[in-house]
This record gives structure tokens, sequence and C-alpha cells, in this order.
């Protein structure tokens, strides 16, 4: 389906979204990045530079919205505001750019020449699971429209269904991809893996949530871009996947003792009270992905955290973190 490649991705100086445009462009496609750099970042996007074309904007912009979608044959819409500590310091902003943006880029869909359009949700529409490994076919849920946890999944639940309700009406081929705990360079400071380097690299008090035994199934980063790259590629309308890594599945102690090993330091975590909302465990059932996208994660979680630490370093030591 590759025909029609001239490519939007949203949220495209980010963390998903700066891999995804490295594959494409790699790949020989014609890429166009929409991003306000809310949390992207320029330099992400080093090694593309003068390969794409880049379009500085906010997608709750219904105008610069439809300029962006301009001529382009398939978008990935990426971007919205993610990170657990947003979804309590700034739950208004996430609730609003998600949704607004989301039905934007919908809206922009009908006066364009886009045939495919990939929506990006998340594993947290599925609030705390009920079965394991966890199927796409799964109820979505929001425990409290109080708890400014659920601001995010309940946003991405609305994308989701205007996703379908209007892809439809239009006749576009599109995917939703529902991404489980990818990980890697660039993901900002806001999720557990950075979080937990930098507080050994600054030498903070090493504090968890919880008791530990929460589990995780960390997918790295370049075998979720593969995954992404093949929804783009394929007709596969109307699907739902999940992406991640069903072959590992971690407690936040073990984490860290891959962390120790893979930094050589000893840890010596304290314990404060798992604010309320979060799922003690995270496992996807991809074998959807695996059937229809010949998915399969290969790079274990040692390999990753070491990958991830060596760019952090560098990092944290350029800018201060």
């Amino acid at each position: 389906m590759w025909g029609l490649d001239r490519i939007l991705v949203t949220g495209g100086s980010g963390f998903i979204g700066s891999f995804l445009v490295e594959r494409l462009v790699k790949e020989g496609h014609t890429v166009r990045i929409f991003d306000n750099n809310f949390r992207g970042r320029l330099d992400y996007l080093s090694s593309v530079t003068g390969k794409v074309e880049f379009f500085k904007g906010d997608i709750t912009d219904l105008k610069a919205v439809t300029k962006a979608m301009k001529g382009i044959d398939t978008v990935y819409h990426l971007a919205a505001i993610n990170g657990t500590e947003y979804f309590y310091s700034i739950p208004d902003r996430v609730v609003s750019v998600n949704t607004k943006g989301t039905i934007n880029m919908v809206d922009s869909l009908a006066g364009s020449d886009a045939k495919k359009f990939v929506f990006f949700s998340s594993s947290e529409v599925y609030g705390k699971p009920e079965h394991y490994p966890t199927k796409e076919e799964h109820k979505l849920v929001v425990e409290d429209s109080r708890n400014p946890r659920f601001t995010y999944s309940g946003s991405k639940i609305i994308g989701e269904i205007y996703t379908h309700a209007f892809c439809k009406k239009l006749g576009i081929d599109y995917s939703i991809v529902r991404p489980h705990n990818f990980y890697g360079p660039r993901m900002g400071y806001e999720h557990v893996i950075p979080q937990f380097i930098r507080r050994v690299l600054k030498k903070e008090k090493f504090t968890v949530q919880g008791d530990g035994s929460q589990t995780r199934s960390f997918c790295y980063i370049t075998d979720a871009v593969d995954a992404l790259y093949e929804m783009g590629k394929r007709k596969t309308s109307g699907e739902i996947f999940n992406v991640g890594n069903d072959k590992e599945e971690y407690s936040v102690l073990e984490l860290i003792t891959i962390i120790e090993k893979v930094m050589g330091v000893k840890i010596n975590p304290s314990f404060v009270p798992l604010p309320e909302g979060g799922t003690l465990r995270r496992q996807p059932d991809i074998s959807k992905a695996r059937r229809l996208l010949d998915f399969d994660p290969k790079v274990t979680l040692e390999e990753g955290v070491r990958l991830t630490y060596k760019w952090y370093k560098e990092d944290f030591g350029a800018n201060k973190k």
C-alpha cells in the first residue's frame, strides 16, 4: 500500500514520533511533521535534518491542522499529552488537547487526499484488566471520572470512538494502535525507566510507588516502530492492535535489578503509596499484530535498558536534567 507515500506524522518530534520518522525516511518516504514541541525536541530529528518538512503548530488549531494535511496520503496521529505526572498536574490540558486534537485530525480528513489514518491510542483504555494477556476485545474502562488519572485514558477512548465513526463514514482505511510500555532514548523524564536512571545519576532519594511487585511488559522503541510501520503499509481497515512485548514481564523490583546491573550501582529504594487508579499488571496479547503485521519483538529488557541508559547518560550530562 506504500504507493501512497506522502506521510504526515503528528507528534513527530517526540519520542515515538521521531523514531517512526527516521524509519519512514530510511525507507524512502516523503515525510511531514506536525508538532508544537511541547515534549518533543528538534535535536531528536538531527539524523533527518533537511530530509523532512516541519510544520510547527498545535493540534487544537483546526486551521493549522488543515494546512498540514494538504497533499498528504497517510496520517500517523501520535500527538497528545501523555506521561503520568501530567495526568495529575495538568489534567485539563490533557483531556482538552487530546480530545480536540483528535477531533480536528479526523475532521480534516474529509477535505484531504488522505487514504490511510493510524490513530495512536493507549493501553490505559483497559483500566485494570480482568484478563491476561489482554486482548483487544477487552472492555474499555474509566473507573472514576473524578480521578485526574483517567483524563488520558478517557481522551483516548473518545478518540477511538471518533476514529471508528468518521473514518468508516469517509471510507478511509484506518487502524488503531494500543501501545504497551514503549521505552527507549528520547522518551523524556516522565516515565519509569528514565525516572529511575535520572535518580541514580542525580544521586537522589530512590522512591518506588507501591511495593514494587507491580509488573509491566516493556517494549523497546525500535521493535514498536516495526509494528507501526507495517500498520501504515498494510490494508487493515478498522483493526485495533495491541503493540508490546509478550515475551517478557518484569516487576518494578526486577527492573531495578536490571538497572543496577547496567549502571553498576546498588539501589536502596524507599516505598511510597501507589496513586489510586493505576493497574498492578499490564501484559498484552499481541497475536493479532503477529498475524496481520508479522510483528515479533526482539530486544530484551536488559539490552534495551543498556541502550536507553547510554543515551540518557549523554543527555543528562549535556542538558543537566
